[in-house]
């Protein structure tokens, strides 16, 4: 009972929300992937750096961008990951989409990105050196709106596979995990930042799980494209160790703090309400080897 009230305050908000979302992409469709304003390219260029060094921080030890093929799911509105693993000595880079939210971004946005990441490394040892490798052949981008990987990669095969905020949209996440099994070269590493919050800013601080707090049929009557699929970690882990993947960790990116955890992730819908739905993680990062 100590929590019951603010529980029914955010359940009753959330549902407010989630209807205005659905009805908002029913009338406009999918339009924005993350909450970066377009018009701010500062904002733009500082998203893209920390999806890269985000990428690097995880990336085990042992694993080099450098003469990798790589392939990025659900890269959002900019393409300039690309760009970065080129300039790191990446073999070739290709990005995957169901939407074209990125079909507009311009080449010259892209190597002010790099421009910006080579004047911050003549600065700082720490961040990793960019060499004057850009676009070009090596590097494409294609959209399907059935996110047929194998269709869409058409015979092409990857060493590294990435993504960001990307994988908790996927709807089927097994048959997507399917799909990556089926262009992974042997020894290929998978590397997957997954936002597992709710993805609305009003209540994103205050009520980060508040997506779980709606029983599933509820939940999918509102579904819209590119709803979050409220998979958790453990989902994640059992659908790559049901493709063949091997070597599969889990790393808690961002964490509910202990003091706060009974309040956060009380109130949730019975399916989330066990140890094993780990609802105190809210980033997490998913590493896995195809063997």
């Amino acid at each position: 009972m100590l929590h019951s009230v603010r529980n029914l305050f955010f359940k009753v908000v959330g549902a407010l929300i989630l209807f205005c979302v659905w009805a908002k992409h029913r009338l406009m469709g999918y339009r924005k992937p993350n909450t970066v304003s377009a018009d701010d390219e500062e904002a733009r260029i500082a998203y893209v750096h920390d999806v890269m060094q985000s990428w690097l921080k995880f990336l085990p030890a042992d694993v080099s961008v450098e003469g990798r093929s790589v392939l990025e799911l659900g890269p959002g509105s900019s393409l300039a990951t690309g760009t970065l693993l080129l300039s790191q000595g990446a073999k070739s880079y290709l990005a995957v989409d169901a939407f074209p939210l990125a079909a507009h971004e311009t080449e010259a946005f892209r190597q002010e990105v790099l421009a910006r990441l080579t004047s911050a490394s003549d600065r700082s040892s720490a961040m990793p050196q960019a060499s004057s490798a850009g676009t070009g052949h090596d590097f494409d981008y294609r959209v399907d709106a059935g996110f047929d990987i194998p269709a869409i990669c058409r015979g092409q095969s990857f060493d590294l596979i990435f993504s960001c905020a990307a994988f908790e949209h996927f709807d089927a996440i097994e048959k997507t995990i399917d799909g990556l099994s089926k262009v992974a070269k042997s020894g290929c590493v998978s590397l997957h930042i997954v936002d597992l919050q709710t993805h609305t800013n009003l209540i994103r601080e205050r009520d980060p799980n508040n997506i779980y707090r709606f029983s599933s049929w509820f939940y999918r009557m509102l579904w819209f494209p590119g709803q979050p699929n409220r998979k958790r970690p453990s989902d994640y882990v059992r659908a790559f160790e049901r493709n063949g993947w091997v070597d599969i960790k889990v790393i808690p990116a961002k964490e509910i703090d202990e003091s706060l955890r009974p309040k956060l992730t009380s109130g949730l819908a019975r399916s989330f309400m066990h140890d094993t739905a780990d609802m105190h993680i809210l980033d997490a990062v998913i590493i896995s080897r195809y063997p």
